[in-house]
């Protein structure tokens, strides 16, 4: 005993527990914080699944280019880029489409102009001003970049004009 009359060995244990809470409840909660940034991580990329790209007509026939947007607010910065082997060849640039919409651009009498043997790669930013990138047929992910600015810009070179209709199973 010291001369307080307390056990010098009880106090070392009760700050021993003391510290083992704390370190536990630390622990916890950036444990908690993990899990709540893991789900908004799959929120926005569920939602981001709600926008598609897809070609109009078939094969060498492709009369235009078209963007769903499921989500329930506008997308923005919206650009279709034609890619053939990596390198964006033209783009179609949307701007924003409202949510629960289906725009999209005909190419009219340009349809021949038009590379058939394209991918379209998708980019748009959401509400919260994450962006944005999917190419058909896949799933979207995350970019830090702005959408590239390369290949001839097809809506004002050939004046092309805009339909819009509901999305389909939206609301």
């Amino acid at each position: 005993m010291n001369s307080s009359g307390k056990d010098r060995r009880s106090g070392t244990v009760h700050e021993w527990i003391k510290t083992l809470g704390v370190l536990f409840a630390i622990g916890l909660s950036l444990l908690a914080l993990h899990r709540d940034q893991t789900q908004r991580a799959s929120d926005e990329e569920r939602e981001a699944m709600k926008v598609n790209v897809y070609w109009t007509g078939a094969g060498a026939g492709l009369t235009g280019v078209m963007v769903e947007n499921q989500q329930s607010v506008r997308i923005v910065d919206v650009t279709a880029r034609l890619e053939v082997g990596g390198t964006s060849v033209q783009r179609v640039r949307f701007g924003e489409v409202h949510s629960c919409t289906l725009d999209w651009f005909s190419f009219g009498d340009h349809q021949a102009q038009v590379r058939t043997d394209a991918l379209i790669v998708l980019q748009f930013r959401d509400g919260s001003g994450q962006r944005w990138q999917m190419k058909q047929g896949s799933d979207p992910h995350k970019v830090k970049e702005s959408p590239r600015d390369d290949g001839d810009e097809l809506v004002a070179a050939w004046g092309l004009k805009r339909g819009t209709a509901p999305a389909r199973g939206c609301g």
